[in-house]
């Protein structure tokens, strides 16, 4: 099923790695800084350098956050109220949420020169849902009709273009999906249902590294392997949201730790607050912080429900009444207790869904005394791949020792090792895991984790009744009555509980003065989008 986002062990939204800097006032080293001879500059350094940019083909947050500015999507979570406005799109229509009309906005053009056209959708969707391509986001189309035949479970593709892709005139095209939707549009606003121009489309190899969009900035000079990305602004860019610099430079940091001390140095004006920071950062960036508003991705802990004894439901509520979720909150930067299987920034998003996630020793030591107590040793599964992973183990851990007498193992791998235990069935533990959405939307946060076929559901939860609730969410075109049906199906996996939450995750970033980054309760934390008053 539809694998937008790579989660591993961790909080995927939590891997975002940023840092940035307004080199118009001299900061940042001559090293750092683009091709944007004069006017206001920033240098955005991320995790790890990616391989390539094109949406279509990137899990990544490190290539996400430098292709949106190189793209515009249809849509978006406006951040100033959090209601879904078009960008791209000019109007997205459906009488009966399986078939939708999308028209695009006239003007728009690729940074080469090429039309945006509503072709450009439609080749670019084939292409990408076509399975030997190879192209990562190809299950993002699973919706669409026909995308089967693209894909086939054996043998080569029957026909090589979605039957549910129709151009009707040069700025409308139409999709039908298998089965009405009513969350479609709000898809929309993920960058992997961007276009590609067509020359691109012809050799996407060849333009690995030279990106052609129509986003607020263009590629300025040659991207080569081990250098920045460097951009200027894309002075044909017809969105309504430019931002201030007018040439931004990505590079690239695989420890947190050297973003943090350049940020210290004068160097950086914007990063990412490291784990091992957390307890100096106030005193050595004082003034010069800020909490994301927006909390949009969960933690939580996968437990193989089929698998004894966490096929005892009494089992996962007593694991879940003895974590001090306040004291957890503590030992990871950003995060804050969860008594949800939502974020806050979520409409429809609602405070105590969860009724186990409080501490109640006395209620969890009945509950496991009831379920036959816990055999053996309890092994917890940590990312090595995340420094803050295993002092977030031990705490969980020593919480279900000390509170409930259980002996409890550490087993800490990398989180593509972990991921590949559990695909095969051999996790013999539990495992710390998060998710944070594709598309701001209530449903990105259940079908995933909750359907029997979800992309995330490592646990093999498997409960008809909310498979059959999530679709009848699915089919309601009024988006207030969908929300309520979302709202049972949560209700429902709450009841089964599945994953133990706890907490949800708003990132903490350092920043200079005079860089002042977008920070919506809605749309997160933008440091592209800063405002610049140096």
């Amino acid at each position: 099923m539809r694998r937008t986002r790579s989660v591993g062990g961790a909080v995927a939204a939590a891997a975002l790695t940023l840092s940035l800097a307004a080199c118009s006032g001299g900061s940042g080293g001559s090293d750092s800084s683009g091709g944007g001879a004069g006017g206001k500059h920033l240098t955005i350094g991320t995790a790890a350098e990616v391989p390539h940019l094109i949406p279509q083909n990137d899990l990544g947050a490190t290539g996400i956050q430098i292709e949106s500015a190189l793209w515009a999507p249809l849509t978006q979570v406006d951040p100033k109220d959090g209601h879904l406005r078009n960008v791209v799109a000019d109007s997205i229509k459906s009488k009966d949420a399986r078939t939708w009309t999308i028209k695009i906005k006239p003007g728009w053009t690729f940074t080469n020169g090429e039309k945006l056209t509503a072709k450009s959708f439609v080749d670019t969707w084939n292409y990408t849902a076509y399975g030997p391509n190879g192209f990562a986001n190809n299950g993002f189309f699973q919706r669409v009709e026909g995308y089967e035949a693209l894909n086939p479970a054996k043998g080569k593709p029957k026909r090589d273009t979605l039957s549910g892709l129709k151009v009707i005139d040069d700025l409308t095209f139409q999709v039908k999906l298998k089965q009405p939707f009513s969350p479609y549009p709000t898809t929309l606003s993920y960058l992997g249902a961007t276009a590609l121009a067509s020359e691109a489309l012809k050799d996407p190899e060849k333009y690995t590294h030279k990106p052609i969009g129509y986003g607020a900035y263009k590629l300025d000079g040659a991207w080569k392997p081990g250098q920045p990305v460097n951009l200027v602004r894309n002075k044909g860019y017809k969105g309504g949201d430019a931002p201030d610099a007018e040439s931004i430079s990505f590079r690239f940091f695989a420890n947190p730790e050297t973003g943090y001390n350049e940020f210290l140095a004068g160097n950086l004006d914007f990063a990412p607050l490291p784990t091992s920071k957390m307890d100096t950062y106030k005193q050595e960036a004082a003034g010069r912080y800020l909490q994301a508003k927006a909390a949009n991705s969960t933690g939580y802990l996968v437990l193989h429900v089929n698998v004894k004894p966490y096929d005892n439901l009494k089992v996962r509520r007593a694991l879940s009444l003895a974590l001090d979720r306040a004291a957890l909150a503590k030992v990871k930067p950003g995060s804050v207790p969860s008594k949800s299987f939502t974020p806050p920034s979520i409409a429809g998003h609602r405070d105590d869904t969860c009724g186990d996630c409080k501490l109640d020793v006395a209620k969890a030591k009945k509950l496991l005394s009831e379920a036959g107590g816990f055999p053996g040793a309890l092994k917890i599964y940590y990312s090595t791949d995340d420094s803050g992973s295993q002092v977030y183990a031990e705490a969980i851990g020593n919480m279900w020792r000390q509170k409930l007498g259980i002996k409890v193992k550490y087993d800490g791998q990398p989180g593509s090792e972990i991921g590949k235990l559990d695909e095969a069935g051999k996790l013999d533990g539990v495992r710390m895991q998060g998710w944070g959405h594709d598309y701001p939307s209530i449903e990105d946060y259940l079908t995933p984790v909750f359907a029997s076929y979800g992309d995330v559901n490592t646990g093999k939860y498997d409960n008809p009744e909310v498979d059959k609730a999530l679709q009848k969410a699915n089919g309601i075109a009024d988006q207030q009555r969908a929300i309520k049906a979302y709202q049972k199906v949560e209700d429902m996996a709450a009841a089964d509980m599945p994953i133990i939450p706890l907490s949800v995750v708003s990132p903490i970033y350092l920043h200079a003065k005079g860089v002042e980054p977008l920070n919506s309760p809605y749309a997160g934390v933008d440091p592209i989008r800063s405002t610049l008053t140096r």
